[in-house]
C-alpha cells in the first residue's frame, strides 16, 4: 500500500465529512515519515472532528476495530489522547470516548523529531562505514 492509498478518510453517512487536500496530504506525509497509517488518521480524526468513540472513528478513519485500538494505545504511549468513560445507554457496556490531550502540532512535532533523530542516526551510520571501507 502506497502512502496515497494509506490516506484515506471516509465518509460514513453524516459521520464525517470528505477530508481536505491539507488534511490528506498532513497523514500522507506523517505516512511517508513512518507513522504507521491507523495512527496518523486517528490523531488527525479527533484533531479536525473533536472527541470520538471507538466505533465512530473506524467509520470515520475507515479503518478496523483493533487499529483503532493500537493507534489509541500509541497515541496515549505518547501521552497525546485522553480517555474519558460514557456511560452505556441502557444494557451494554460503558464506552471510552478518546479526545486529543494537546495539539495536533505537538503530536506532528513528536514524530517529526524521531524521524530526524533516525536520519542522525543513518547519517552517523554512513559516515562511519565511509571511514572503515576507505582503505579497502
Amino acid at each position: 500500500m502506497t502512502a496515497s492509498e494509506a490516506v484515506g478518510i471516509e465518509d460514513h453517512d453524516s459521520l464525517s465529512h470528505q477530508p481536505t487536500n491539507h488534511e490528506r496530504s498532513i497523514v500522507e506525509a506523517l505516512v511517508g515519515l513512518g507513522t504507521p497509517a491507523h495512527v496518523a488518521k486517528v490523531m488527525m480524526c479527533l484533531h479536525v472532528h473533536g472527541a470520538a468513540s471507538s466505533k465512530i472513528l473506524q467509520e470515520r478513519c475507515d479503518i478496523r476495530q483493533p487499529e483503532v485500538s493500537m493507534a489509541i494505545q500509541e497515541l496515549r504511549r505518547r501521552s497525546l489522547v485522553d480517555i474519558n468513560h460514557s456511560e452505556a445507554k441502557g444494557r451494554g457496556r460503558p464506552s471510552h470516548i478518546y479526545d486529543l490531550s494537546d495539539t495536533v502540532a505537538s503530536g506532528i512535532s513528536q514524530f517529526v523529531s524521531e524521524t530526524e533523530q533516525r536520519i542522525q542516526a543513518l547519517q552517523q551510520g554512513v559516515s562511519n562505514l565511509k571511514q572503515l571501507t576507505q582503505d579497502l
